[in-house]
């Protein structure tokens, strides 16, 4: 008696979870569907942008490069009305200077990191690859856009954790849920496809949307990750003393050079002060790295060129060095190109996922239809047998 309760009971969760797991795919598979292909493009993005606009993305390598601060001043005489966010620098020789204007996703300029020489611009909206990005980030609308897709990467979660339990067969043949059985009618090739795909991408969908929520809920996931490994927060930043605005600031060239005599790697972005205290930040990629932004910072006052902090993320706190790892492992660097592919091929499995769980659903619903048909209709023929 006691076993049978158990397995009712045991039935009554898989039917609560299976009822979750269908709901939560109903409503918002399709917006999943779009985040994951998206995502899945811009794992590649900088390869795509190189053979869709090579003309702005790649130069001739030729000689020693131009001073920095020559091609921001080219950058403030073409565009006086907009002004200078941020500047990716080049990682690789030939690879050119990419200036950020106004925020981090409006007007992109291009310059040649050997003549100087501006190549192009374009809005990041106005691209292909730059409204993938805008879908992906934040949906096209911003703020609540991120909030959005936050709230998507923990259904994302939550469809990924029930699957994996409804996977689980329960009379124990487990092998079975990695095959599909060809003999077996549509219905069944069906469910056997949607297990297989559910079971083999199960994990890297968990990896997407575990470090999706975490970009998005930063603040959050910081906090959460320093009290777990009992670390101290990152330190909070030093600002720029708007008093001292009358120093003359060292070109931006020498604070580079500062910044690579403070910590000897590859510098990546500089990001321009945008308020009467910021500072400048140098970020810089040491090669032991997995970000390929890189973690480390150098915050410089933005009057007269002090070092007001340095951030080291090879020496940082155990929270930090985690969260900092996050990023890498959403966009699948972490292990070379056999993740990236790993993760594209993820992000493609969804559409899979969905239709075949759609399919799934209208059968089902099809099937529960044909029955109450069939049972009115049993109800009236009778009714006329007692007439």
């Amino acid at each position: 008696m006691e076993c049978y309760l158990n397995k009712i009971s045991i039935l009554k969760i898989r039917r609560i979870v299976f009822n979750l797991h269908l709901y939560i795919g109903l409503v918002v598979g399709l917006f999943l569907v779009i985040v994951a292909l998206t995502g899945s493009l811009l794992v590649f993005r900088e390869e795509i942008e190189t053979q869709l606009y090579p003309e702005l993305m790649i130069t001739d390598v030729r000689g020693e490069q131009a001073p920095v601060q020559r091609i921001l001043d080219a950058v403030e005489r073409a565009y006086p009305q907009d002004h200078i966010f941020s500047l990716r620098v080049p990682r690789q020789p030939g690879q050119t200077y990419l200036v950020k204007m106004n925020h981090a996703h409006d007007l992109f300029v291009y310059a040649d990191p050997y003549s100087g020489e501006l190549l192009g611009a374009h809005r990041q909206s106005d691209t292909f690859m730059g409204w993938i990005t805008l879908m992906h980030t934040q949906l096209l609308l911003g703020e609540r856009g991120k909030t959005i897709l936050g709230i998507g990467g923990l259904l994302l979660i939550c469809m990924s954790t029930t699957g994996l339990y409804l996977w689980f067969p329960p009379n124990g043949r487990v092998l079975e849920g990695f095959k599909v059985n060809r003999s077996g009618s549509w219905k069944r090739r069906i469910f056997d496809l949607h297990r297989a795909f559910g079971i083999y991408t199960v994990f890297f969908l968990l990896i997407i949307g575990l470090t999706g929520v975490s970009l998005v809920f930063n603040k959050t996931t910081v906090e959460l990750v320093d009290f777990l490994t009992i670390s101290p927060p990152r330190p909070a930043p030093v600002l720029s003393d708007p008093s001292r605005k009358d120093s003359h600031i060292r070109s931006l060239d020498q604070l580079l050079q500062h910044a690579d005599r403070l910590l000897p790697a590859q510098t990546t972005w500089i990001n321009f002060p945008q308020t009467p205290q910021a500072p400048w930040i140098v970020r810089k990629k040491a090669p032991e790295e997995l970000h390929p932004n890189g973690r480390n910072f150098i915050h410089f006052d933005q009057y007269t060129g002090e070092v007001l902090l340095t951030e080291n993320a090879l020496t940082a706190p155990l929270g930090t060095r985690i969260y900092n790892a996050l990023y890498p492992l959403h966009i699948g660097v972490a292990g070379g190109l056999p993740t990236r592919i790993l993760q594209v091929a993820a992000g493609f499995s969804t559409v899979v996922l969905f239709l075949t769980g759609y399919v799934m659903w209208r059968n089902k619903r099809k099937t529960n239809k044909r029955k109450v048909t069939d049972g009115i209709s049993f109800m009236g023929q009778s009714g006329k047998l007692f007439r």
